[in-house]
């Protein structure tokens, strides 16, 4: 009889720690890879989000939700893309090389000469 109970007081610690277990690893969310995803601007004179969607690339005011620019990016080695947009506010077309500096820091120049960085939302 003491053997049972012994064994039944070790399967059911061994299915509370794999309960623990198992808990932790679905709270934890998985990490994004590349630039997918939504980044917010660092600095500059207008605060922005930026989001890059399966090759297509957006920015929007975050005060007003309002479109400043559109385009696509796509990669040219690992940790760099090249974004094409169109701005909205003077219908031009620009283009932009960016590093991944950093997992969460994305480094940019403007084919313009202006430099600008997003940190991940």
């Amino acid at each position: 009889m003491r053997k049972r109970k012994t064994l039944v007081a070790v399967t059911v610690a061994a299915l509370a720690l794999g309960a623990c277990q198992s808990s932790e690893r679905a709270s934890v969310a998985p990490q994004p890879q590349g630039v997918e995803g939504r980044w917010n601007a660092v600095g500059g004179p207008v605060a922005y989000a930026a989001t890059f969607n399966n090759g297509r690339f957006a920015s929007v005011e975050q005060g007003t939700g309002g479109v400043l620019a559109t385009g696509t990016y796509s990669n040219l080695g690992p940790g760099q893309i090249n974004i094409l947009y169109t701005s909205r506010t003077t219908n031009q077309q620009q283009s932009a090389n960016c590093n991944l500096v950093q997992p969460n820091r994305l480094a940019c120049a403007a084919s313009n000469g202006s430099r600008f960085e997003f940190g991940r939302a």
